[in-house]
């Protein structure tokens, strides 16, 4: 594999693939390359000499952010700092088949690694620390990307958890009637690990450790919206989804997120979200969708057990499983089924609002605390009889929507373990299917080496699920023509005395993996030792 010093490259669309890039001092000021083009078998690898650390340092960074914040409130838009997120330590434009591997940034304001125009890149063994976004990526030329092994933590251990207010890194005269503080604001910190706009899709985030962040993995996807009166299933091209598609989130660790884990907007199709775990996150998967369909989440182990924010005086100190935003008129099902929960301080598993055609199976979920509101807030506040659908929709914006047959949501075969019973929640007005009980979990806390800790599950747990129904992306298409077929192939039914919550077996998960056939395939073949299985 031929050498470049990092300080020699001139043109770096004259490298050959298989070059290696070295950086080999340490780095302050942008590195922007252009036109790499390697090979799948040997792509270019940019790598660094032993201690040498890559950093964009700011005189400033929170008065800085929060000046760009409070710009954009005057000027009547949100008060972000996401949109310089262009501004970055490393860039690659136009580039193919290029391997990141073991890289070291630290205070990389505001971001560290930025891919625009690329394909077919691996971020693999980096480690960043500060900064307000780890890496991220734009356009939707940009696609098949591989983020590996790597680990963030933007600020020290519990810092950002609990001495830092939610409001004074992402509050706004809306969603927290205060507008920028300037002075005293940390708006620096809003940001996330991983942050993709418009991007085409094919992406894999596996084995990373996120840490004392703000966000995990954030996708904003904008150009997929559809004029008034337009319906998806008219059009010809993927039913004009283009972007936010074919995501696979897998065997990460999330440890104190002070706002939301898993955060697609807008519209997002086909993810798989597996045998991740959640340590004292705040907001865990945030579905801000106008539309979407065919996500799978399972086998991941949440808990909170810690109150964020509780030294602060910030509203935001209460957890949950689910936030949800949007039209949701989701064109695909929403499956969360086999996961483990253990909220320890009486947490909402579905805050507010409505999520459309969500399959809620076989989850195991155990809330302590004096108060239960699985549902949200106002769970059990009855509707009025003579309520409009104004009025239903307000009454939303505090508790979870009971529309189950409008929306196409159903819920059975859960455990659900807390003040109430699944009888209660069915008086309340929400259609829990016959199989939901009030049996506890066998868990009682996480166990395990420490960073390796995991919800186990007892063996009551093992054969106890309830048989459901899955359908897979290609279902409506082959369903067009059903008159040909015996059976829809995209549709299958999982047997019942299978297991409730988390902790699958290799056999129960590769049962899944092989009917989840279009999750992304590596986007190169990687240098260096192969990955593990699980990281836990």
């Amino acid at each position: 594999m031929p050498t470049f010093n990092i300080k020699n490259v001139k043109n770096a669309s004259e490298l050959a693939p298989g070059t290696r890039i070295l950086i080999d001092e340490h780095v302050n000021s942008p590195i922007v390359l252009t036109g790499l083009r390697g090979t799948y078998e040997d792509p270019i690898v940019i790598e660094r000499s032993p201690k040498v650390v890559i950093s964009l340092p700011s005189h400033d960074p929170a008065r800085e952010a929060n000046l760009i914040a409070w710009k954009r409130q005057e000027g009547g838009f949100f008060p972000s700092v996401g949109q310089v997120a262009d501004q970055a330590a490393l860039v690659l434009s136009d580039c193919q088949f290029v391997q990141i591997n073991g890289l070291k940034f630290k205070n990389c304001w505001p971001t560290a690694i930025y891919l625009d125009r690329s394909q077919n890149i691996a971020v693999t063994k980096c480690k960043f620390k500060g900064g307000t976004v780890a890496i991220g990526a734009n356009g939707l030329e940009t696609r098949d990307i591989l983020i590996e092994e790597c680990r963030w933590r933007q600020t020290k251990p519990g810092e950002m958890w609990d001495t830092i207010a939610w409001e004074a890194i992402h509050g706004s005269y809306e969603n927290a009637q205060r507008g920028v503080d300037v002075e005293n604001d940390q708006r620096q910190y809003d940001g996330d690990f991983f942050r993709a706009w418009d991007i085409g899709g094919n992406i894999t985030i596996r084995g990373n450790h996120i840490a004392d962040a703000f966000n995990g993995i954030h996708f904003f996807n904008s150009i997929d919206a559809l004029p008034p009166g337009v319906d998806g299933d008219a059009i010809r091209f993927n039913n004009g989804r283009r972007s936010a598609n074919n995501v696979l989130i897998e065997s990460n660790r999330f440890v104190r997120v002070r706002d939301n884990c898993i955060e697609p907007e807008d519209h997002a199709w086909n993810w798989v979200v597996r045998s991740n775990v959640f340590e004292d996150c705040y907001a865990i998967y945030s579905f801000e969708l106008d539309r979407g369909g065919w996500f799978y989440i399972y086998d991941n182990h949440h808990w909170i057990l810690n109150r964020p924010g509780k030294d602060t005086g910030s509203n935001r100190t209460g957890g949950s499983g689910f936030k949800s935003g949007g039209d949701h008129d989701n064109e695909g099902d929403i499956y969360v089924f086999n996961n483990s929960w253990l909220f320890g301080l009486g947490e909402r598993m579905f805050r507010k609002g409505h999520m459309g055609r969500v399959k809620h199976y076989n989850n195991a979920a155990k809330i302590r605390g004096e108060e239960s509101n699985y549902f949200g807030k106002n769970w059990s506040v009855a509707d009025g009889p003579n309520d409009c659908p104004e009025d239903i929709l307000k009454a939303e914006k505090k508790r979870f929507t009971r529309r189950w047959e409008e929306l196409e949501i159903e819920m059975n075969g859960d455990w659900i373990y807390d003040k109430n019973s699944p009888e209660q929640y069915r008086e309340a007005g929400y259609a829990l299917g016959p199989d939901t009980k009030r049996t506890s979990p066998s868990f009682s806390k996480p166990t395990g080496p420490k960073n390796r800790k995991i919800l186990k599950p007892g063996n009551s747990m093992k054969k106890a699920g309830a048989c459901w129904k899955m359908r897979l992306p290609g279902y409506d298409e082959a369903q067009r023509a059903i008159e040909t077929l015996e059976t829809n192939p995209y549709e299958w039914y999982v047997p019942k005395d299978g297991p409730v919550g988390a902790g699958l077996s290799e056999q129960e998960l590769k049962l899944f993996e092989e009917r989840l056939t279009f999750v992304p395939d590596a986007p190169l073949r990687l240098k260096g030792k192969k990955r593990k299985k699980k990281a836990f």
